[in-house]
């Protein structure tokens, strides 16, 4: 059991990162998911009481007390779950990105919350510890689907900041390099204008395969493995960023100092 909490808490990490009804803000419904993660960590502790309770004194009183308290647990990390779902979507609705990246993460959203549905009657028929055992093995399965879809999601997000952020960049480097050729003795100026430019072209490249390789994020596959392979690529967006501010930062200071 104890992989199903580890699993949710990563999937509750990620998400970090970019639904109830609309009526709900993303801060309502944030408060939503924290209610439902509280009640499934209680839950979780009652579960494992009922376990030593079982080691202690094997009647069927207390096995049941086990399998009763599994499905409490269960019940409570679809809801958990749910509830961020619920969260992420509207979250997604409140922001400003592309309408259709909205509708994509809204059709994932009730993609999986189908899936939620069809497990809480599997959890409703769990009559055995064998039963715990088969609806927690779907509920892993199920939670490494969405773990998929909230990561490809994400770095689509992450690749439209990218981009947003580059766009910016590009626009001011040649606000600087319009100002830079109506001046004279300017070499210095575009020399470091100019690799500002490398530096915005390079973080583009990156971007370009950050994108693809999100896009790769599916099952089958190797959905962890190409959304690392994304981050890595927008690691080094930041650097040629970065790389790219100070040059500009220092052709600035060049033309307000120029005589």
């Amino acid at each position: 059991m104890k992989k199903s909490w580890i699993v949710a808490v990563v999937i509750a990490s990620l998400l970090f990162q970019i639904g109830l009804a609309s009526a709900l803000t993303s801060g309502e419904a944030k408060q939503a998911w924290l209610s439902a993660m509280q009640a499934r960590i209680s839950a979780d502790a009652a579960y494992k009481q009922a376990q030593l309770d079982y080691a202690a004194n094997k009647t069927p009183e207390n096995d049941q007390k086990v399998i009763d308290n599994a499905k409490t647990v269960l019940g409570s990390a679809l809801n958990e779950v749910e509830a961020w779902l619920n969260w992420k979507n509207q979250e997604a609705k409140d922001s400003d990105a592309p309408a259709e990246l909205k509708v994509k993460i809204g059709n994932d959203v009730e993609k999986n919350l189908v899936k939620i549905t069809t497990l809480r009657g599997d959890v409703a028929k769990i009559k055995t510890r064998v039963d715990v055992a088969g609806v927690f093995l779907k509920m892993v399965g199920a939670y490494v689907e969405l773990l998929t879809d909230v990561a490809r999601n994400t770095g689509a997000a992450w690749v439209y900041t990218g981009n947003q952020i580059a766009d910016k960049t590009a626009d001011y480097e040649i606000k600087l390099r319009t100002t830079a050729n109506g001046l004279v003795d300017n070499t210095e100026i575009l020399a470091k204008l100019d690799i500002a430019k490398s530096q915005i072209d390079l973080a583009r490249t990156q971007i370009n395969a950050a994108e693809t390789s999100y896009k790769l994020v599916i099952l089958p596959g190797t959905p962890l493995v190409k959304f690392a392979e994304g981050n890595s690529y927008l690691r080094q967006v930041r650097v040629n960023l970065l790389a790219a501010a100070g040059q500009l930062q220092e052709s600035f200071n060049l033309i307000v100092s120029h005589k």
